[in-house]
This record gives C-alpha cells, structure tokens and sequence, in this order.
C-alpha cells in the first residue's frame, strides 16, 4: 500500500517537479521503441527506420512488443496505449514489492518464522521506498518491465527447485533480455547457480535443470537472434545502434573519443551545441597537433555534423532540424576515431586502467545530475545519490555478514555479487556510457542483503540460521 501511494504521488505530483514538464512520460528514446511495432504492424518489418538497413537492429523487441499489446487493444490508439502502458508499468513496479518479499523469503536458510518474515519485509519495504524505481516506474522507457521480468526469473530461479520453476525461470529472464540486453549477466549467473549449486551425487539432475532453463531462453530471448539470422541473414545476438540520425557517425565517433579520455560526454556534447569553448580534460592532447585536430573536429560538428544537428534540435537549442545539404559525418568520425586509437595506443594505461577505475567509482559513487534542473531537484537528486551509495556499501557489508552467519543461501550471495561485479566491469571498462538506470537492476538486488544489515542492526543481532 506504501509502494502503491509513493508511486501515484510520483505520477502525478513528483514527476512533473522532478523531470521539469507534465508530458515527461515520454522521453527521448521511447519512440523509437514503438515505431519499431508500429512499422511491423503497417509494413510487415520490424523496424525503427523501414529506409535505413541497421533500423531493423536498433533495439531487441522486448519493449516494443510490450508496448504493441496496448497498442492492438486500443485499436491503434497512440495515446491511449502509452497511457495504458504507464499504468501496467506502475502496476508492475508495485507487483515488484510483493516479489521482492517472496525472494527474500526463498533465499534464507532455516530460520525461525518470526525473524524470516520481518527479514522479507524489511526487503520489500527497502523496494518500497528505493527512489530510483519510483522515478522510473512512469517513464515510458524499458527499466521497469526489465526489472519485473527479472525478478521474476530471480524468484523462479531461487525456488525449491523443479522442472517447473527453472523453466519459468528462463523464461521470464528471456523475456527480460529482450527487454533490456544488461539483463542477460544477471540471467547467466541464475543459470551458473542452477548448474553449480548442487552435490556430486545431483550433478546429472543438475545438468538437466540447466538444459530446461536455456532451452525456455531460447524460446524467448533466441527468437531475436533466430529472426536476424533467418529472416535478415544477419548473425547479432544485441543491437545496432548506426542508424543515422542522431546516431550518425559524427555524433556516435565522438561519444567513443570522449569516453576514451573522460567518464562523461555530456559537458562537451552541451558546450559543442550551445558554441562554447570546449574545455577538454587533462591528458586529451598527445601530440602537438592534437588541438587544432580536436579544434577542427568541432567546428565541423557545429556546422555539417547530421548527429549534432539532430541532438541540438532534440534539446530545444535550436527551433527547427537544420541539417547541412553536404554533411562531413565522415570527415568527423575519421577524425574522433584516429583520436581514439591514439589513446589506446599512446596513452594505454590512462585508456585502460585510469578510465575505467575513475568509471567504477562513478558505478559506487556518483552525487550529481546534468542537465537544466531547479536547484532544489538538483539538492534532492544529490541526497538520492548519496543515499543510493550508502544501500550499496550496506548490500555488499551484508553480503559478507550474511555468508559469515550463515543466513542466506550462498547461491544466492554469490548470484548477486557476480552480477554487479562483472555488469560494473563490463560497463566501466567496454561499454562506458554510464547512465546510471543502467545500474538500477544490480542496485535493487543488493537491497536484500542491505536488508538482511539493517533487520540485524534494528534488532541488536544477527540472526543466524538454525
């Protein structure tokens, strides 16, 4: 009930405060999910761009079918079904606090009833009140769904186990694949614990439980890959993401040169739109020509970069698209890229141990937001962070008091720690573009062992299993 009445009060109260505009339902990547069905339902393609080859690869049809189902029931109503889908995904964002409860629950040993059920309720409860999926619930992008999916494969995964529940499991991880592709790491590790977690004498049991629980994966997440192979001739398991646009090479070389000397490209993508001095950091220059290059790449940006007309436009920096009729997105990637390579080459160390690290601590500790926010949405969102940091250093002290008192099933501790381990690596060190909803599934898991802290520290012990 708790959950429920935060989340409406966000709806309709919060949302418009915090996002700065009635209409922040939608965003700027959530068309792209519903051309995708649309053009599907109209032409018989699965596609964000029906003239543009890689716009059939653009995301995994998860969300896009989703957001097909209200859009059949309405009879092709836009409006109605994203309205309807905002009210399933606060819906399931609440349905999430009951499975939160019931996972809990499965994943403590033996334990006396009274302390179990105050330890799944502290957990659902920390769900409850957890900011970062109450500000996304409405938001008509694929963090919601993508979390209900995967804990209901958690929940399913985490169960006594049985054909019924490791095939559910995979299933609903499937699902939440095709929603959200980070899914897919913590989805492995549930099938690793299947595999792993048993004695000698059940391994061929186990064997089997794991063949059951790819096989309901392939029933769901295999149909993309299967769909791109047999029907486009194409061998991807994820996404394409050149599709022009605001993806064009122009703009997609420089966030890859960025994030090869900075954590973030958001201050120098906003200076390059509003034609300010673009204040590189420290290290960007390698050779004595590396100014005037990075000087020339920008003024080309400025002037005949597709990407960058299209991002300006899309941030209200300029009224109307002006496109260049003799783009240079070319003349810009070529340049970018060379930069990049120079980075890895000549300055390999900062490239791969220095950026990365300073990325991690972004992963544990990030406390401010970009962006044209009031100054008290900017306060708010700090301590939102700051509070978000310190849920993360309780979930992994918990995960270590946990596994010392022998309390919850060591499975399911090292399920959640090879999860953030390996996502934070892979999105610290290769994919680099540190959205901080990108950690909202990781973050979530950890609460249960934060959970398991805080019931210990409110009731003067720690309990033990029996």
């Amino acid at each position: 009930m708790l959950g429920a009445v935060l989340r409406l009060l966000f709806v309709f109260v919060g949302g418009p405060i915090y996002y700065g505009r009635p209409d922040y339902f939608i965003q700027g990547d959530t068309s792209s999910w519903f051309k995708a069905f649309i053009n599907l339902y109209d032409t018989g393609t699965f596609t964000v761009n029906p003239a543009i080859e890689a716009g059939k690869f653009f995301r995994p049809p998860g969300y896009s079918f989703l957001f097909g189902v209200f859009y059949l029931l309405s009879l092709k109503n836009y409006v109605l079904a994203w309205k309807l889908l905002v009210v399933v995904q606060v819906i399931m964002d609440v349905a999430c606090i009951y499975l939160f409860s019931r996972i809990a629950e499965s994943v403590v040993r033996d334990s006396n009833p009274g302390e179990k059920t105050t330890f799944s309720n502290c957990a659902a409860l920390l769900y409850a009140l957890y900011p970062f999926v109450i500000i996304w619930s409405p938001v008509l992008y694929a963090e919601t769904s993508s979390v209900f999916f995967l804990l209901l494969c958690v929940f399913y995964g985490f169960q006594k186990t049985g054909t019924r529940s490791v095939f559910l499991s995979g299933l609903f991880g499937g699902i939440a694949t095709l929603i959200r592709l980070q899914c897919a790491f913590g989805v492995l590790f549930v099938g690793a614990m299947l595999f792993f977690s048993g004695n000698e004498d059940s391994k061929l049991k186990q064997l089997r439980y794991t063949v059951i629980f790819c096989f309901a994966i392939l029933v769901t997440y295999g149909l993309w890959p299967a769909r791109n192979y047999f029907l486009q001739d194409r061998i991807l398991f994820s996404q394409d993401l050149k599709i022009g646009g605001h993806w064009s090479p122009d703009f997609m070389s420089f966030v890859d040169f960025t994030h090869s000397v900075s954590t973030d490209h958001t201050p120098y993508y906003f200076q390059i739109l509003k034609n300010e001095n673009v204040t590189w950091p420290k290290g960007t220059y390698i050779d004595s020509g590396d100014s005037a290059l990075l000087d020339s790449a920008v003024n080309l940006c400025r002037t005949c970069g597709t990407g960058f007309a299209y991002w300006k436009w899309g941030e209200h920096i300029s009224k109307k698209l002006e496109l260049n009729p003799a783009p240079c997105d070319d003349a810009i990637a070529k340049i970018f890229t060379s930069l990049t390579e120079k980075q890895k080459e000549k300055n390999a160390f900062r490239y791969w141990v220095v950026i990365p690290l300073q990325n991690l601590k972004k992963c544990f500790f990030k406390f401010s937001i970009y962006g044209d926010k009031s100054l008290l949405v900017k306060f708010v969102s700090s301590f939102l962070f700051i509070l978000r940091s310190a849920l993360i250093v309780l979930g992994l002290f918990g995960i270590y008091l946990a596994f010392k008192n022998h309390y919850l099933k060591n499975k399911f501790l090292l399920f959640v720690l090879l999860y953030m381990i390996t996502w934070y690596l892979d999105l610290s060190i290769f994919y680099r573009n540190m959205e901080m909803r990108y950690l909202l599934h990781t973050d979530i898991l950890l609460l249960i062992p934060a959970a398991y802290l805080l019931t210990a520290f409110f009731s003067n012990k720690y309990p033990q299993a029996t």
